[in-house]
């Protein structure tokens, strides 16, 4: 008893008296001046169009090419990829007679030039802002087809409209980003929030009717049927994977 009661004695003054202290650790793999790394973006737009009802679509992770300039001074270089489309039926009539599809479709090839600022290079965290500048094009469209089903209102009913437009597209983004290293391996996972505003500039429009082509839009005449949606303000979440290495 003696003994146990000697212990806890000494355990706490060990406890009462000790002073806490701040030790920074700076990993060995984390990524330093002269390295390059190829980044894996999942993004919201991913997430979101996966799965969702009536929607098919199809892309590639967001891939960035990084350099680092200095320890904490980051250039990369980013492309993106998808391609979306959506349909939605409706009916009309007494029994249903007639039925309406209405399909969108848009896709969208992108690059995005950008540089980032690391803080701290010592702390197992890493932590950057960063600014891009997306350019791009692709193409949007919309699509009406009308079928009469059995009836004697609708029988014979039957048209195909839509229009097709090819978009350029330039802006300007911001976005923080929060990375750590896994164990010794020249990898880091991460996420990033983003901001953007994107301009549309929409040319080369097509009209058709029942699979005929019948004429082409004016440019102008897209940017003022869509001049909602010519200046479009949109954020992003990223989940990252990196993997750095150097060539030296």
């Amino acid at each position: 008893m003696a003994l146990s009661l000697g212990l806890v004695t000494v355990a706490d003054a060990q406890i009462s008296t000790g002073e806490t202290t701040s030790k920074v650790i700076r990993t060995g793999n984390r990524a330093q001046e002269g390295n390059f790394g190829i980044y894996l973006g999942a993004t919201s737009e991913i997430f979101k169009n996966i799965g969702a009802s009536g929607t098919k679509f199809s892309a590639i992770p967001l891939i960035n090419l990084k350099y680092m300039k200095t320890d904490q001074l980051e250039y990369r270089l980013g492309f993106e990829w998808y391609d979306k489309y959506t349909s939605e039926n409706q009916f009309s009539g007494d029994d249903d007679e007639i039925k309406a599809s209405q399909t969108s479709s848009e896709s969208k090839f992108m690059f995005y030039p950008g540089v980032a600022f690391h803080f701290s290079p010592k702390n197992l965290l890493d932590v950057y802002v960063g600014a891009e500048l997306p350019i791009g094009f692709g193409t949007v469209g919309n699509h009406t087809f009308i079928d009469g089903l059995e009836g004697e209102a609708a029988e014979g009913v039957e048209t195909r409209t839509g229009h097709t437009a090819k978009v350029f597209r330039m802006g300007a983004g911001a976005f923080i980003g929060l990375q750590a290293y896994i164990a010794n391996l020249p990898l880091a996972l991460g996420v990033e929030y983003g901001v953007s505003t994107l301009y549309n500039h929409y040319y080369q429009g097509t009209f058709e009717k029942d699979g005929y082509f019948l004429s082409a839009i004016d440019a102008n005449s897209i940017d003022t049927q869509r001049s909602a949606t010519k200046w479009k303000l949109g954020n992003q979440v990223r989940v990252t994977l990196s993997y750095y290495f150097s060539l030296k």
